[in-house]
Order: structure tokens, then C-alpha cells, then sequence
């Protein structure tokens, strides 16, 4: 176990070197931001979805989140964090450290779950102070916080199956624009088969973050962080039997 901790914190040294960290405030911002061309309109918007003003703008902001952002997001952090070892040529002196292969990925994966973890807490921070500033949950800021807890928890934990995804990927592809391609494709065609994918967008990585929006059982969810570790376990196998040249 010290190992492990040891390596998730010369893993999360070295995140100082990439811009995974300052995606993990870009995308909230950009989240706010862009939500809040909907301020012109949000009365319409409430009263056509049957919903108190504040929930309507988080309802919104939470989309836009989820169904763009938010794989986009992790596909460049897992990335950035691939890149790490392939860009520097560092994979044969990291497996040839006398350090289970097996705690090296685990490591970088605790890394990127984190910075997903981050960007939520923040994105929560940022949006309440949206709410606030604009005084969309006047006397229900409480329920607002509450609301939008839960929704970015249930993003969460539909995201990480995607992060652990993207991860192996990247640590399988050498090629930065491969890995990312992969990314964009795979949000690409969540995004455009939205309306087609039916109960498969509960089991499709990328959409797995919008589908968390809807109704969903604590089944699904549990499913999901499942699907992150049994993936996650999967990439540990893999760099074990890694041959780098």
C-alpha cells in the first residue's frame, strides 16, 4: 500500500508538467459561461419545462456539461497523462523501477479520477455562484446546492468509466493526435446518435455522463464505477505485459 501512495504522489508531481490540472478549472468556466446565454430566454425556458427559473439554468449548464465538456475534458487529461511516458520516451526506465506495472497504472488512474473529481467540486462552486449572482434561487439556494449535489455526482460517476476508457487507450496508442482522435470520435458519435442510441447510451462510455441526467437507479451507478475499476484492472494487466522498445 506505501508503494501505492508513493506512486500516486510522484504520479500527481508530475501532473505540474501537463495542463490536466488547469482543464480541470477551464471546463467549469467554460461550462458557466456558456450557460449563461440562457439568462435572455430563462423565463420561456423555465416555463416550458414546468421548472423554478434557478432549476431550469442548472438543468441547462448541466447538459451542456455533460454531453460535451465533460468527455472532451477527460479525453485530453487521460491523454496529457499518457503522454507523460510517451512523449518523453519514459516507459522503459519507469517499468524497469522495481515498482509493481500494476501500481503505475493504478496510480495514474487515481490521478485522472481526481481531477474529474475536481472539476465537479468546482463546477458546483461556480454554478451556485451563478445562481447567487444572478439571483435565480432567491430562498432556494439550499435546494439548488442540493440538486445540482446530486446531478454532478451522478456525472461523476458516469465520467469515470469514460476516463478509464480513454486511459487505456492512451496508454496503448503512442500517437497524441490517435489518442485524442479516438476521444472526439467516440463523443462525436454520442452526441449526434443521442437521439437514436436509446437505453444503449446507458452503456456507451461518452454518453454515459448525459444519460446520468435522466432518471437512473442506484444500480446504474454502481454499474458504472464498476465498469471504471474492472477497465482500470484491465489497464493494469495490459502494461503488465507491455513490451516497449
Amino acid at each position: 500500500m506505501s508503494t501505492l501512495i508513493a506512486c500516486v504522489l510522484a504520479e500527481h508531481a508530475k501532473l505540474k508538467r501537463t495542463l490536466a490540472r488547469g482543464l480541470a478549472i477551464a471546463a467549469p468556466v467554460c461550462a458557466v459561461l456558456l450557460s449563461l446565454f440562457v439568462l435572455a430566454n430563462l423565463d420561456a425556458l423555465a416555463a416550458s419545462k414546468g421548472m423554478p427559473r434557478w432549476q431550469a439554468y442548472l438543468d441547462t449548464l448541466l447538459r451542456i456539461w455533460a454531453s460535451f465538456l465533460l468527455p472532451i475534458m477527460a479525453t485530453l487529461q487521460a491523454v496529457l497523462i499518457a503522454q507523460l511516458e510517451h512523449a518523453n520516451r519514459q516507459w522503459k526506465y519507469l517499468l524497469a523501477l522495481p515498482v509493481s506495472r500494476g501500481s503505475l497504472y493504478v496510480a495514474k488512474s487515481v490521478n485522472l479520477f481526481g481531477l474529474l473529481l475536481l472539476a465537479h467540486v468546482v463546477l458546483w462552486t461556480l454554478a451556485l455562484a451563478a445562481c447567487a449572482t444572478f439571483g435565480l434561487a432567491p430562498g432556494a439556494l439550499g435546494e439548488a446546492g442540493a440538486f445540482l449535489g446530486r446531478q454532478l455526482g451522478a456525472t461523476f460517476a458516469a465520467a469515470l468509466a469514460l476516463a478509464a476508457v480513454q486511459l487505456l487507450v492512451s496508454i496503448r496508442l503512442e500517437s497524441f493526435v490517435g489518442a485524442i482522435g479516438v476521444g472526439l470520435v467516440a463523443t462525436l458519435v454520442a452526441l449526434l446518435g443521442a437521439g437514436t442510441m436509446g437505453q444503449a447510451a446507458g452503456y456507451f462510455p461518452w454518453s454515459m455522463p448525459i444519460h446520468a441526467l435522466q432518471p437512473i437507479s442506484t444500480a446504474w451507478l454502481a454499474g458504472a464505477v464498476l465498469a471504471a475499476v474492472l477497465v482500470t484492472a484491465l489497464g493494469a494487466q495490459v502494461l503488465r505485459r507491455m513490451q516497449v522498445h
